[in-house]
């Protein structure tokens, strides 16, 4: 084994070493928490069985605990639907918003399902709770109304009203909120926060594929779940706050769903994001229960208005859009204002995107995404054909050069460098570039990295069958051997990746030892991506299918490289040799440009 390989290796056990490491500590510090946490829930049992009840839902029992609020005139609750398409918004006066969206058809999911009160709730304080008691002033198939007056004497308005026409979408409506200055004083204030909602993981899984993002003058950014674990330099964090110069819209998300809060306006405006995670009294899967080391978290959002200024008798009016739908590019798009940027496709965006929509047009054709998904990953295979028969022929060539090259190892054994000189010398005789094997792999890391960013959240594929495969989103377990889950797909991915590397040919340079590491590679990608998405799985092992199906034409209909010299350029001639110290008359450069005039006749 040569010295890059023991490098390779050594790092690779380190890594795995160290690994290893932070995931022992990062449990007994989960361990040493979830007690601590047990022991203070059991001190604090008999003071709230004699306090009153803090407004408060089941589900926000947690590590951030939900704050009471303010006592309001009691009223009754009033509620309210509105149904558009596939998703019913269901809307209540105790906060006066939109308190759940329930998504039929192939989503069958509810968001905002574990939040401390509605979508559109208006908050003195981000993490606060909305304290007027509104009530249901008007309502109709496609709006309503809800009235409340604050302490201060703000009488605040909010309208939801479903989109219709160009830019809308079943999933999106409008809000208009209107406040109202009925005192005899100037208000002023820059504490006024939208809830955005809750997000929560469909399934533990998924815990971290959670967050929250904003979009400050089309610069759009984003925290993922672990913003609020425990870092190796830093404390654990609580709560996100910032101020933005033009905050366009701010929300959470998912995996698959997200909640989007935007503001439509000529002119952007000043605003603040703030976010926050709870605890959940219960996991999400019920496997879980009973179980310390697994928490399940809530993650909220609020978005602050703009400053509101009001002169007695004065009233202001802010418009809002309210998304909350699953996060599909082509969706997004379409209903515009930059909502799109939210999908966070990452380093290769512009290939995911193209690919989303490839995957998507092959959808139209087909019905079905598992058939989509094989006719991109063809697609993709067809449009670099050229150069991977080129990189074959290539490794051909490299193999056929091999005993050369032994020769020259064993020639120059003792000198390393000239060996070198020597092996470059030999590829430039014989028109052999040894990068060239390697192009096609350098081009399917940024087509695979894209491709995985768009499987690993496409919610068009949640729920999606193809063939024994109930959900292309998730891993394709059809059983259990031994405690351990059976997906078919991950091992023929495997099975195609092994023989694709026995009719792959070798490189010349490499000894058993680089060629056991070849053979073990099919079984470390077999292990990170068992878990992985159906779709992803599907992807892999079709363009495995492929590869071999395309080395064995091309071994049919392709002729064999030879070994051939290939016509080495003349060297240029060379420049006439000048004296360092004078020229000679021959050698003087004449000067041009206008002679001067002669003297006489």
């Amino acid at each position: 084994m040569d010295r890059k390989s023991w490098i390779v290796v050594i790092a690779c056990v380190v890594l795995m070493g160290l690994n290893w490491h932070y995931m022992q500590e990062n449990q007994k510090i989960a361990q040493a928490e979830a007690a601590r946490k047990k022991q203070e829930e059991v001190a604090k049992k008999p003071a709230e069985s004699s306090a009153t009840p803090a407004a408060t839902t089941p589900a926000a029992a947690g590590t951030t605990t939900a704050p009471a609020a303010p006592a309001v005139a009691a009223l009754p609750e009033e509620t309210h639907s509105l149904k558009a398409g596939s998703v019913t918004f269901e809307l209540t006066s105790k906060g006066g918003g939109i308190t759940r969206a329930v998504l039929a058809g192939t989503d069958r999911v509810t968001l905002n399902e574990h939040a401390l009160e509605p979508v559109g709730a208006l908050r003195r304080e981000p993490g606060g709770l909305d304290a007027i008691a509104y009530k249901l002033t008007a309502k109709s198939d496609k709006s309503a109304t809800f009235e409340g007056t604050n302490a201060e004497g703000i009488v605040v308005t909010k309208t939801y009203t479903l989109t219709e026409g160009e830019g809308s979408d079943e999933h999106l409506i409008d809000l208009q909120i209107t406040l109202k200055n009925t005192g005899a004083a100037q208000h002023r204030s820059e504490e006024y926060y939208l809830y955005a909602g809750a997000s929560s993981a469909l399934k533990h899984d998924d815990a971290r594929y959670e967050g929250f993002f904003w979009n400050d003058a089309g610069d759009v950014s984003s925290e993922a779940a672990d913003y609020f674990g425990k870092h190796m330099l830093s404390d654990e964090k609580t709560e996100f706050r910032q101020s933005f110069g033009a905050l366009r819209y701010g929300g959470v998300m998912g995996r698959f769903y997200t909640h989007i809060i935007t503001r439509v306006a000529d002119k952007d405006a000043a605003g603040k994001l703030w976010a926050s995670r709870r605890k959940l009294a219960k996991p999400l899967d019920a496997a879980h229960e009973g179980k310390a080391d697994i928490e399940d978290h809530a993650y909220d959002a609020s978005l602050g208005l703009p400053t509101i200024d009001l002169a007695p008798g004065a009233s202001h009016s802010e418009t809002y859009q309210i998304y909350l739908g699953p996060k599909e590019y082509d969706r997004l798009s379409r209903i515009g204002k930059q909502r799109s940027y939210a999908m966070f496709y990452g380093w290769f965006k512009p290939i995911s995107i193209f690919l989303s929509k490839v995957m998507r047009w092959m959808h139209g054709l087909t019905g079905n995404w598992g058939v989509s998904i094989i006719l991109l990953t063809i697609f993709v295979r067809l449009c670099i054909w050229p150069i991977h028969a080129k990189s074959t022929s290539t490794m051909k060539r490299m193999g056929l050069l091999g005993p050369l090259m032994k020769e020259l190892q064993e020639k120059y054994k003792d000198n390393p460098q000239q060996q070198q000189m020597e092996v470059m010398k030999l590829y430039r005789e014989y028109g052999v570039n040894p990068l060239g094997g390697c192009l096609p792999m350098f081009l399917q890391i940024p087509i695979f990295f894209g491709l995985y960013r768009v499987l690993e959240s496409a919610a068009e594929l949640r729920g999606q069958s193809f063939l024994w495969v109930h959900d292309l989103s998730a891993a394709d377990t059809v059983s259990q051997f031994m405690g351990f889950d059976v997906n078919p797909l991950p091992l023929i991915m495997g099975l195609t990746m092994v023989a694709q590397m026995k009719l792959t040919p070798q490189p010349a340079t490499a000894d058993k030892t680089q060629q056991r590491i070849f053979m073990l590679m099919p079984f470390f990608f077999l292990y990170i991506c068992y878990s992985f998405a159906a779709a992803l799985a599907l992807y892999w092992s079709t363009q495995n299918v492929f590869s071999i199906a395309q080395t064995w034409i091309m071994k049919l209909y392709m002729p064999e490289p030879k070994l051939e010299k290939v016509a080495q350029r003349p060297a240029p001639k060379a420049a006439p040799a000048q004296s360092p110290f004078f020229n000679t008359p021959g050698q003087k450069d004449k000067k041009k440009g206008p002679k001067p005039p002669r003297l006489g006749g």
